[in-house]
């Protein structure tokens, strides 16, 4: 399903509604038995990796900045009804995927063998003789993610109205859109998780047919 940008736009929020995860984006459960009783390089090779870890931590705040994008432009006076369309399909779409990411991070620290066993929250790699990896650890650095919208940003767009919210939501948007396909590459093409990886091919397809929407939006501006 295409979200469609014309000059009409009409019917945006009908068509927003219909878009969700794709199903095969649900978490699916850690293979907890056949790491806890198979040789430690197998079961090490059946768990996220590094690469993966860092996308899931790094992708749940980047979407709660969306979040928050979105619900600031969503509470301004004289904003577009296409345009609240859009940041009402995002609430809607970056919440469930922000659910998702984290029932996802907490099955797989459940499923991180403690010295032999499964199901405690205490697994890091460096405990666990398999080298399996828990979590992102000293590989997140959050502060260089790209796109994210400054304290400035922020403030100038709640402290906007009208047309000004508008272009301002619209181009911080698309830049953390831009941020969020690049994340989502990495991801892609070095991660191993299943999960992991459907994940992020639905940010690509979304979020691009987004920044193509928001674009057709600002060029529609008074």
């Amino acid at each position: 399903m295409i979200l469609a940008v014309t000059v009409g736009f009409a019917g945006l929020a009908a068509v927003a509604l219909g878009m969700t995860v794709p199903e095969d984006t649900a978490p699916t459960a850690p293979p907890v038995a056949a790491a806890a009783s198979g040789p430690a390089p197998a079961g090490a090779a059946a768990y996220p990796t590094i690469v993966d870890h860092c996308y899931i931590e790094g992708m749940i705040p980047h979407h709660e900045q969306a979040l928050e994008l979105s619900r600031l432009v969503l509470s301004a006076d004289g904003v577009r009804e296409r345009t609240r369309a859009l940041a009402d399909f995002i609430v809607a779409d970056q919440s469930a995927e922000v659910g998702t990411m984290n029932a996802w991070q907490e099955a797989w620290i459940d499923a991180i063998p403690v010295d032999g066993r499964t199901g405690g929250h205490g697994g890091h790699a460096a405990d666990d003789p398999a080298g399996i990896p828990a979590g992102c650890g000293e590989h997140a650095d959050h502060t260089v993610m790209k796109g994210m919208a400054s304290a400035d940003e922020l403030a100038a767009l709640d402290a906007a109205e009208g047309p000004g919210a508008e272009r301002l939501f619209l181009e911080l948007m698309i830049v953390h859109h831009e941020g969020a396909l690049e994340m989502a590459t990495t991801a892609v093409l070095e991660g191993s998780n299943a999960f992991v990886r459907t994940s992020a091919k639905h940010v690509l397809v979304e979020q691009d047919r987004e920044i193509t929407a928001m674009n057709a939006l600002l060029a529609d501006l008074p």
